[in-house]
């Protein structure tokens, strides 16, 4: 059995929020002690490489990843020049995720019809460049940055295989149930085997939708839009619900009750028709201390990084760093 140290933990969010927004929050994350600040990309809001520089600006030491990022929709060409200006002026402080990032790719139509072999093909491309390599169609940055560390975002048993081979770790998304947690870190212990590699070398992390508030009502409706935003966009999530009493019938009912409201009254609606107990199972709300109890015990089931996502702002990820920090020590050392 694998034995694995005491999991990092980072903060997300997405680039819906204003640059400012975002730069308070990256500046508590550097307070609270967390490892990393990753930013989201939802395309058609804010772009990601400008809202990196103001956090990295606006902080001194906290890493900042992008996760994620579809090299189906940015150049991997394109994306290691913007990593080579942000290392050259702010150090080795980035991390890059890559995913198919499925609703803006399908929506401009750029997802491959072979997506494992388009991922790989991008981490080797991305790769090579930010080396200095000419391997890439002859291509070579005229500044390579120091290494950057490329993360997969993804859920499938495939793509994470791939990624034992060609990434440095993985991110699995939101609403995971500890025993789906279990199940993709097994995969990938057996496939990292397979590459020869140690899981010393790689990092398994999954984004949790997270409100922190000191009434767990109000952490609960501070997250309860954004699990209808994910369950409206996500046709099916019963396979990352492994292992609990949620059945697949039930989710696909409240699934068509969020999209009937979304369509008639509005988002409001759709977060009003969610029950709590499914709020509650979907994401981690409640005070710093319940918050950081659930967060760690997701790190247990085979986690070496857990990614608060969506639902924070500057006091409450202040708050949550000191619950953690609390439960463990030097978390911000991963």
């Amino acid at each position: 059995m694998t034995v694995r140290s005491a999991p990092s933990f980072d903060v997300a969010l997405d680039n819906a929020r204003t640059v400012d927004e975002i730069v308070s929050v990256a500046r508590a994350t550097e307070q609270g002690g967390f490892g990393t600040i990753w930013i989201a990309e939802q395309h058609f809001y804010r772009g990601v490489f400008t809202i990196a520089g103001a956090a990295a600006e606006a902080t001194s030491s906290v890493g900042i990843g992008f996760g994620v990022l579809s090299p189906f929709i940015r150049h991997p060409a394109s994306v290691a020049m913007e990593l080579s200006s942000l290392t050259e002026r702010y150090g080795d402080r980035f991390k890059l995720g890559y995913g198919v990032a499925h609703i803006g790719s399908s929506r401009l139509g750029t997802i491959p019809s072979n997506q494992v072999t388009g991922l790989r093909d991008a981490a080797t491309a991305t790769r090579a460049l930010l080396r200095g390599d000419t391997a890439y169609q002859g291509a070579q940055l005229s500044y390579p940055p120091p290494p950057v560390p490329i993360y997969l975002g993804s859920m499938g048993p495939q793509s994470l295989r791939m990624s034992a081979a060609h990434y440095d770790g993985a991110l699995l998304g939101v609403m995971c149930s500890p025993t789906f947690i279990a199940s993709r870190a097994e995969l990938i212990d057996t496939a990292l085997a397979k590459a020869g590699r140690s899981r010393d070398d790689y990092s398994l992390g999954a984004l949790v939708l997270t409100a922190v508030a000191d009434d767990p009502a109000d952490a609960r409706d501070a997250v309860r839009k954004s699990v209808a935003y994910y369950l409206s966009e996500i046709p099916d999530v019963s396979p990352r619900l492994v292992g609990t009493d949620v059945s697949r019938e039930d989710l696909l009912s409240v699934r068509a009750q969020i999209l009937e409201a979304k369509a008639t009254e509005g988002p409001e609606a759709a977060a009003a028709v969610l029950p709590d107990d499914l709020v509650d199972l979907l994401a981690v709300a409640g005070t710093p201390d319940d918050v950081a109890g659930r967060l760690t015990r997701l790190g247990d089931a085979g986690l070496d990084r857990v990614v608060p996502h969506h639902a924070l702002d500057a006091d409450a990820t202040v708050a949550l760093g000191a619950a953690l920090a609390d439960r463990t020590p030097g978390m911000a050392d991963g």
